[in-house]
């Protein structure tokens, strides 16, 4: 006998309407997030047409990691012209000098520059080569449109998370953010990545998922070392979550055990296979001068009306500043770096922070003071951004403007501008530079404003409080948080 469907005609018209509201959401966020790398798309087309952007290093370096430098060939003249095949004999000569051991030294003697498994990115760490493989996983002609599609899946994993965790408002938010503020660099780097990692370390962390949300932190730094900033954020709230169990207790540290155990064994695999490589990007960051687009180089651009000259050289694979001042200002810049991050993990402590707003507060902080400011940064903040902010129409507007100057910098300037020289020497650049960092030296101090504000009184779990913190609130939405556990013998009442 066949299935017949007996139900009554509302109950199966009930059960239909039923399943387009649970369908349409989707198709609706769907729809978004192609919409979203489209335009993401169009941007990056610009990138491309200039010298293939990014991907087209991604792709050198990869084919130089997996088939060694030799197989470069003819690329090594054209798209590969960057690949370093320098000898580690500086290196050498310092472990021989510091008495090292005869094995390791000669272990870094044998790791040719040129041999597959050996060429190391010069400005990245090794995990970055595998986002670099996904670039060979499709023909010469098309493997910059592979590489957008990929980005866009994991912008589009990012959007759920934030939808999923948060809100709708939320996953919009960020999907707003990436357009605007990152239109020509979305899709033409592998930022979304580590992104995408730290925010589900900060997710897993405030859910005390602790050994997980080290491990992706981990993977985070080992791809792009700027999350090396939210290490203490997340130590502080697992110490803040146990606060009364002993100091040697095991929850106490397995999540930083689990984040050692990560970094060790990848580092130590990386020092196996190249041991330049794996020190080159840390000496690469070391080295590099004052980067026009950063704060710092619209003081020395402002020092130039007190007769402070300002000269601009391409080196280290952006246009940097260079005046009698950067002695002054690149010092003042790393102190500040230092103080901020220091009151933020403190303000952490005494529970006047979550772990989000530490950490996006760490993020903004070592943006606004780094030596080089790239429009790539806005996205290591975004989607914390959207966690806070949802939809409050203060933080889409104060974040949306600080988008738009960053387009308007990069790419119009820049295409504006006749060569890469010109560009500082366009009348609106440094306004936009300066103007861009006010407004998130404004958002730092409201958030350390609003943390002052709110009166805790030791819990003993970091509260969650209302992402609505910013500038215009009232402060009869942040109420006092009292513990109202048992006390202490001798504690005050």
């Amino acid at each position: 006998m066949s299935n017949v469907d007996v139900r009554p005609r509302a109950e199966v018209q009930r059960s239909g309407k039923e399943n387009n509201k649970r369908t349409w959401p989707y198709l609706l966020d769907g729809l978004v997030i192609v919409g979203m790398g489209i335009l993401l798309y169009f941007g990056a087309l610009l990138r491309y047409l200039v010298n293939g952007g990014e991907p087209t290093r991604y792709r050198c370096y990869a084919l130089a990691f997996w088939n060694g430098v030799p197989s470069l060939g003819p690329l090594r003249k054209t798209d590969c012209w960057f690949i370093v095949t320098t000898p580690a004999t500086p290196i050498i000569h310092r472990m021989q000098a510091w008495h090292f051991p005869g094995f390791m030294i000669k272990l870094v003697e044998q790791q040719s520059p040129l041999a597959p498994l050996h060429a190391l990115p010069h400005e990245y760490p090794l995990l970055a080569i595998f986002p670099f493989t996904l670039t060979l996983l499709a023909p010469y002609q098309w493997f910059l449109l592979e590489f957008a599609v990929w980005m866009t899946l994991v912008a589009g994993i990012i959007y759920f998370i934030l939808k999923r965790g948060i809100s709708t408002g939320a996953a919009l938010a960020f999907a707003f953010y990436l357009v605007v503020g990152n239109w020509a660099t979305a899709l033409a780097r592998f930022d979304l990545i580590p992104v995408g990692l730290t925010l589900g370390a900060v997710i897993l962390a405030e859910r005390k998922r602790w050994r997980w949300a080290f491990a992706l932190l981990a993977l985070a730094i080992l791809l792009k070392f700027y999350a090396l900033v939210l290490i203490p954020p997340l130590f502080i709230a697992q110490q803040l979550r146990y606060r009364g169990s002993k100091w040697y207790a095991l929850r106490r540290w397995d999540g930083m055990l689990t984040f050692l155990a990560v970094c060790v064994v990848v580092t130590s695999i990386s020092l196996v296979l190249s041991v330049d490589g794996t020190l080159g990007p840390l000496e690469y960051f070391r080295d590099r001068p004052i980067q026009v687009e950063t704060l710092a180089a619209a003081v020395l651009w402002m020092g130039q009306f007190a007769g402070y000259h300002v000269q601009y050289v391409y080196t280290f694979g952006s246009l940097n500043a260079i005046s009698a001042l950067s002695s002054k200002v690149s010092p003042l810049t790393t102190l500040c770096f230092a103080a901020g991050l220091l009151y933020t993990y403190w303000l952490q402590l005494r529970g006047k922070l979550d772990v989000f707003t530490t950490s996006l507060l760490a993020l903004l902080i070592s943006m606004i003071t780094g030596k080089i400011f790239s429009p790539q940064y806005l996205m290591w903040v975004a989607p914390f951004i959207a966690y806070i902010g949802k939809s409050n129409w203060k933080w889409l507007l104060s974040w949306g403007i600080i988008c738009v100057l960053t387009t308007s910098i990069y790419p119009f300037i820049y295409t504006y501008a006749p060569d890469v020289w010109s560009v500082p020497r366009v009348p609106l650049f440094y306004p936009f530079v300066f103007l861009r960092g006010a407004i998130i030296l404004g958002i730092i101090f409201a958030l350390f404003y609003r943390a002052n504000r709110t009166e805790v009184i030791t819990p003993p779990i970091i509260p969650r409080f209302s992402p609505r913190w910013f500038l215009l609130s009232d402060r009869k939405q942040f109420p006092r948080v009292h513990y109202k556990g048992p006390r202490e013998p001798g504690a005050l009442k």
